[in-house]
């Protein structure tokens, strides 16, 4: 038995609060959460597996084996929104049981997971179509965000549809928002700086033999499927600290309480 978060650390949400406690979730449970992001991660690994490596170049040529890095980049993008709109809910239940001070199997943790998993998609659809119009989508796509953080949390918490999960989210956010878009922020600023680090040596593939472009690109290929895959995984665990913070914060609710809703 784990000794469970000190109540101190629930009181009103904040952008230290929810980064510290989800640092402190994910290697709590660092093993079974990792375990579990890498079998749902699976087929886009052993997608970037298949990649052509520099020996493709005397087989397929440079323009095929490109096309398919290109092919690979927008719809393996695809694949990795969908696979990481699952993280979230499907890591919930853990995450609120070990903040209570307990150890649950990720099967239990799945089965409660499955409340969350329309509102997780519904989100990622209005996001991506946002992101489609021509002006404003990426700031509409952010406030959206925002406004439905815990959507996914709260639809496993309190057995919400998809629809209710959407309106409690936009309650519990309420007057929060501001700071939900700063941790947003600070996260994003993070991996944005590791994948320009990642894809930086590329700049200078014009001084590269087009074996060593290949093999750069593959090995870029492996990294941002690996960035992207840490990346959901703390976010996962930031939203759904951050939902118990907010419901310590909005309802007065104990971790206790809440971590004996489930059922």
């Amino acid at each position: 038995m784990e000794s469970r978060v000190d109540g101190s650390s629930l009181q009103n949400f904040g952008i230290g609060r929810a980064l510290g406690l989800g640092f402190r979730a994910w290697f709590g449970n660092f093993v079974p959460v990792t375990l579990l992001a890498a079998v749902l991660y699976t087929p886009i690994i052993i997608w970037a597996a298949t990649l052509p490596g520099p020996e493709a170049l005397e087989t397929q040529g440079a323009n095929a084996v490109i096309n398919t890095y290109i092919s690979f980049i927008e719809h393996g993008a695809i694949a990795l929104v969908g696979v990481s709109t699952l993280l979230a809910p499907l890591l919930t239940y853990r995450v609120v049981q070990w903040m209570n001070g307990r150890k649950v199997p990720i099967g239990e943790s799945f089965k409660y997971g499955l409340r969350g998993i329309l509102p997780a998609v519904m989100i990622a659809v209005i996001g991506s179509l946002l992101g489609l119009l021509p002006k404003g989508g990426g700031i509409l796509g952010t406030i959206m965000q925002c406004i439905l953080f815990v959507a996914a949390p709260a639809a496993v918490a309190e057995k919400l549809n998809p629809f209710a999960a959407l309106g409690r989210s936009a309650k519990l956010t309420e007057g929060r928002r501001i700071g939900i878009f700063f941790l947003l922020f600070m996260i994003a600023i993070v991996i944005v700086i590791v994948l320009m680090g990642v894809v930086s040596p590329l700049e200078h593939a014009d001084q590269m033999s087009e074996a060593q472009v290949m093999a750069k690109l593959k090995q870029s290929a492996y990294i941002i499927v690996a960035v992207v895959c840490v990346y959901q995984i703390f976010m996962s665990m930031v939203q759904a600290v951050s939902y118990s913070l907010l419901r310590t914060d909005k309802d007065g609710v104990s971790n206790e309480e809440l971590a004996n809703v489930f059922g």
